[in-house]
């Protein structure tokens, strides 16, 4: 039968806990545990505890979508590994669209680009705003050779961005009686909404035009391209290839539905790793930054396969960061949880913290396959314009 504690078994325990928990909860703070600056500014001390040679692939995989400051976080990074890791892509979690919008403002630094980009693309909030203004500057003090570009890895599943493109692409140029049951349906359509959409600063809806619709066009298109190539080709030129990739890509984001992300998953996980490949065939030697979904950097998803199969071009060349901030003032994880717990207040006393996971220190080892964690402490979502058109998304 078990007996009571008595008061010098109780001390004995005590003593004996105090010992064993000193390695864990002594230490006030740890060189893998680095305050950093996600300002704009100069500072990039803390940052030379990323691990730079010999990787390839920087991947900001975000513990969920708009963080409010993951674009200054993103900022800081490109401009750090631009330097050390020579990152010259950002590679983005859109369509070909929203990085044909974007490449267009960094090349001309047009404001009436930008706010485009803020109406049209899933780059909707003040923040990333601020960010794209920040980056054309950045890009501004180096030679043309060493400038960011953007590059997309994911379908097209916001068609009012592809839309607009279409109708970039097809410029002032008279469409040929040839293409006026695919390309100058899509042209009318976008002509005959252009004084509604224009009163908005965003269209947070999922879908502007008619779903139905477009679906059908843009499977009609589809087969019109194969059999007519050289009619698409001859009307648009030099951009031909942009413009049937924008609407192979719009095939695939219809039949993904981003209104309920589990649908066809695999689907879509299985095009962006596709495109990742196609990006790193593209440019073998080249640095990119990519800001992506968690799900997309864990196993068995695209960049985690990236990561860790033999044969991918990047095998040991990834460095994967796990983004994370306070979640209604609370850790969302429990490593975080684990951390805070071992080096109470370092966390909450930063702004942000870059934290080098140790997988011999239990109290920094990562349970998911990140070999880092940034930890923004801000509680906040992005900051959308104010007149905008919110429908259910």
């Amino acid at each position: 039968m078990l007996q009571p504690l008595t008061k010098g078994h109780r001390l004995v325990l005590l003593f004996t806990f105090t010992i064993l928990a000193a390695p864990l909860l002594g230490q006030a703070s740890s060189p893998n545990l680095q305050s950093i600056s996600i300002q704009d500014d100069e500072d990039y001390s803390g940052l030379d505890l990323l691990e730079t040679v010999d990787q390839q692939v920087f991947v900001m995989a975000e513990h969920w979508h708009n963080i409010r400051s993951v674009p200054a976080a993103t900022l800081k990074l490109l401009k750090y590994l631009h330097q050390h890791a020579n990152v010259r892509i950002l590679a983005i979690e859109q369509g070909k669209s929203a990085a044909y919008l974007v490449n267009k403002y960094l090349d001309s630094g047009d404001s009436v680009v930008l706010r485009q980009i803020v109406r049209n693309t899933m780059f909707w909030g003040k923040e990333n705003y601020a960010f794209f203004q920040n980056l054309y500057r950045f890009n501004q003090t180096l030679p043309k050779a060493e400038r960011v570009m953007v590059r997309s890895i994911d379908i097209e599943y916001k068609m009012e961005s592809a839309i607009f493109v279409i109708n970039e692409l097809i410029a002032d140029k008279e469409v040929p009686e040839s293409l006026t049951h695919t390309v100058g349906v899509f042209q009318q359509m976008f002509e005959d909404t252009r004084a509604h959409r224009e009163q908005y600063d965003a269209l947070a809806v999922m879908y502007y035009y008619d779903r139905e619709f477009v679906t059908q066009l843009v499977e009609y298109t589809l087969v019109d391209i194969g059999n007519n190539t050289s009619h698409y080709e001859d009307f648009f030129g030099t951009s031909y290839d942009q413009f049937a990739t924008v609407i192979k890509d719009m095939s695939d984001g219809l039949f993904f539905d981003y209104t309920n992300p589990n649908t066809n998953y695999k689907f879509r996980d299985q095009l962006i790793y596709e495109k990742f490949l196609d990006l790193l065939r593209e440019n073998p030697k080249t640095g990119m930054l990519t800001v992506f979904g968690l799900r997309h950097a864990t196993k068995p998803s695209s960049i985690h396969r990236l990561s860790t199969e033999s044969q991918s071009p990047i095998y040991g060349k990834v460095t994967n960061i796990r983004v994370t901030a306070l979640h209604l003032k609370m850790f969302k994880s429990a490593d975080l949880r684990r951390i805070n717990f071992a080096f109470p207040k370092v966390l909450k006393t930063n702004n942000a913290t870059l934290i080098k996971h140790d997988p011999d220190d239990p109290r920094l080892k990562s349970t998911k396959p990140f070999e880092y964690t940034l930890f923004i402490n801000d509680n906040g979502s992005l900051t959308p314009f104010e007149n905008r058109l919110k429908e259910d998304y």
